[in-house]
């Protein structure tokens, strides 16, 4: 389910002091930056996905072997990081 909210939200820093306001886009040098949970890790899944198998040199008989370790594999990330 894709939520309504924005991907990521600025919270508002002025003279040093946090303000009770944010914005969903970038405004200033002090903003500090929040990315919603889901989208930080679909962001991460993804670029396992494209990078994977740079990383990890696994050799099986016939190339649907690799798929399935890549898909098992994002899909305990995915849980890891949903851990709290």
């Amino acid at each position: 389910m894709k939520a309504n909210a924005p991907e990521n939200i600025y919270v508002h820093v002025k003279k040093g002091r946090t303000l009770n306001t944010w914005n969903s886009e970038w405004i200033g040098v002090n903003d500090i930056e929040y990315t919603r949970t889901d989208a930080f890790i679909e962001k991460a899944c993804e670029f396992i996905e494209q990078n994977i198998t740079g990383y990890i040199d696994v050799t099986h008989k016939g190339g649907e072997e690799n798929i399935i370790l890549q898909s098992e594999f994002i899909e305990d990330f995915k849980n890891y990081i949903k851990e709290k």
